[in-house]
Order: C-alpha cells, then sequence, then structure tokens
C-alpha cells in the first residue's frame, strides 16, 4: 500500500544532485552513491535520504519526515520511520571520519550530519 502513494509535488522536488560529504544523491535518476559507489535502496529509504539531505545540519521531526517521505501523518505507536533511518545507517555505514551520519536527538527526530 505504501509504495502505491505518490510524492506530495513531484514537480516541486529540483532534479540536480545532492552533495552532503561523501554522499551523492540524484532525484531525477532516484540514485545515491557514498563516497563514489552506487547504493542500493528502498524507495521509501530513497525519500527519507532525501529529506534529510535537504535539511542537513537541521533537525527533522519524525512527524515532518514521515508526512514528506511517507506522504501520511505520524501515529501514535508508528515506529516505521525509525525502522527505515535504521536501515538507512546500516546501508550507508560512518561518516568519513567513521562518525554517525544520522544522529537520532531524542524525543523530536534526526539529524543529517554535514
Amino acid at each position: 500500500m505504501l509504495r502505491r502513494v505518490k510524492p506530495l509535488n513531484p514537480a516541486a522536488a529540483p532534479s540536480e544532485p545532492l552533495y552532503v560529504a561523501d554522499l551523492e544523491l540524484t532525484p531525477s535518476q532516484r540514485t545515491v552513491a557514498v563516497d563514489g559507489r552506487p547504493c542500493e535502496l528502498t524507495s521509501t529509504e530513497f525519500s527519507v535520504l532525501e529529506v534529510l539531505m535537504r535539511e542537513a545540519g537541521h533537525v527533522v521531526t519524525k512527524e515532518s519526515l514521515t508526512e514528506q517521505a511517507l506522504g501520511r501523518k505520524l501515529t501514535l505507536y508508528d515506529r516505521s520511520i525509525d525502522m527505515h533511518v535504521s536501515n538507512l545507517r546500516r546501508k550507508l555505514g560512518p561518516g568519513p571520519e567513521r562518525s554517525p551520519r544520522i544522529k537520532t536527538v531524542r524525543s523530536v527526530g534526526y539529524l543529517l550530519v554535514r
């Protein structure tokens, strides 16, 4: 059912690549590269990463991340966004200085480190 959800406004998203540290995300081709190597992500993981990269250096609330990436409201006891972020951490690996790429801001949301 989640795969059928359309992005909120696909025309609003620019197609030029996004760069944060050694991450490269190309929205028009839906590709991600880590240090020049391709990284396979699910559609939802890609959407979550795109939101985090557009807001790199700023905390993105779970509510905002769920609405932008999943296209629905966050509900009570909904842990799906946490699982997608966990999968992203595993697939992307640590940052260039072996530090975490995505930090959890307790009781608020997530932060992609620049």
